[in-house]
């Protein structure tokens, strides 16, 4: 979603766009989004995906590429010495440390531009990597758009799309990876016991199986929704009673965002960047107590009221994270750095549900 949102902003200023990603699921998202993409079949870093991503941006002229995962950022180095171009990684990595290993320093050296999405982030990596301080960067926010918002209608087409007329729930959005802990979330929906709501789950990714038979095994009233398409993801939100967000290693967190901007309630752990972007507009519980954060879930399921304010005060703050400013920050961070004019754009997002480092 957020990089869709980026490569918009950069059609309507009037350059060509292309999207490259390792897996057909997410080409397939791009494209139902509008946007042209194409499958490349990269692995590890290593001389054969170096060659497959150097022939993709050959097809496409690409005068710039933009990355967003470590591995991404590796081979984008390595293509740039057999087809030169201007290198911009848009650090978005789900893990406490950024990489140390010698590649990726010696990648790095390639790099023209780090646009950071959250202050936290940009804090917490360049104290962490010294390295990231030697290329120029700045902090571009995420932003949500005007669809994001409270909508009855789109709510009850969702519940009529998912068969969920009738049914109230607590809502997650992200993909199905370690690093989103949904093993966190059904621990907390154990505690709640026979007064547990139905979890609805938005997302795919590498650990659905898995995750599907834990909620089994657990007899947990969970519903794995897959992708969802754009176009009904703002009716998810206004559907739901609340958000429930447990990933603790967020680089700004979107989903968190979306939900704001629909009115909802956020309860969140408090960690990442998601702290920054909630402000005091939600509820923060600790990453390491399921029990409080249950316990926290419990009270705002049984308070109408303090839903309704906390999400009145939740889209207000949304509105700060325009995606049109953010939209304009990324055509002015890339046309900085590009020799050309209008240059032909490409985004790399090689394997999003489960990068491999």
């Amino acid at each position: 979603m957020s990089l869709s949102n980026i490569a918009h902003g950069l059609t309507a200023r009037g350059h060509k766009v292309h999207m490259l990603a390792g897996e057909n699921s997410v080409v397939e998202a791009f494209a139902q989004r509008g946007l042209q993409a194409s499958l490349v079949p990269t692995g590890d870093t290593g001389l054969r995906g170096a060659r497959a991503l150097t022939h993709a941006l050959r097809g496409v002229k690409a005068d710039c590429l933009v990355v967003d995962r470590p591995r991404d950022l590796r081979l984008g180095a390595l293509a740039s010495v057999a087809f030169p171009l201007a290198l911009i990684n848009r650090y978005n990595l789900s893990r406490h440390t950024p990489p140390r290993d010698l590649l990726s320093r010696l990648a790095y050296l390639a790099v023209r531009l780090t646009i950071f999405i959250s202050e936290t982030s940009a804090r917490r990596a360049l104290a962490r990597a010294r390295y990231l301080r030697r290329r120029p960067h700045q902090v571009i926010p995420e932003g949500v758009g005007p669809e994001f918002r409270p909508d009855s209608v789109a709510a009850e087409k969702f519940r009529a799309t998912y068969g969920l007329t009738g049914r109230e729930f607590v809502l997650a959005v992200g993909s199905l990876t370690a690093d989103k802990r949904y093993g966190f979330l059904f621990d907390v929906m154990v505690r709640l016991g026979p007064a547990a709501p139905l979890l609805v789950i938005c997302g795919a990714g590498p650990l659905a199986d898995e995750l599907k038979a834990r909620a089994a095994v657990l007899g947990l009233d969970v519903r794995f929704l897959g992708l969802v398409p754009p176009e009904l993801l703002p009716g998810a939100y206004s559907a739901a009673i609340l958000l429930v967000h447990a990933c603790e290693i967020e680089t700004f967190g979107l989903s968190v965002l979306e939900a704001m901007a629909c009115s909802r309630t956020v309860l969140a752990v408090d960690g990442g960047a998601v702290p920054e972007v909630l402000g005091d507009a939600g509820v923060l519980s600790a990453a390491d107590d399921p029990e409080a954060f249950s316990a926290r879930l419990r009270q705002l399921l049984a308070d109408p009221p303090r839903r309704a304010t906390l999400g009145t005060a939740a889209r207000l703050r949304a509105r700060k994270f325009s995606l049109r400013e953010m939209q304009q920050a990324y055509c002015d961070a890339i046309e900085s750095v590009c020799s050309t004019g209008k240059p032909a754009i490409t985004l790399e997002n090689a394997q999003a549900a489960s990068p491999r480092l």
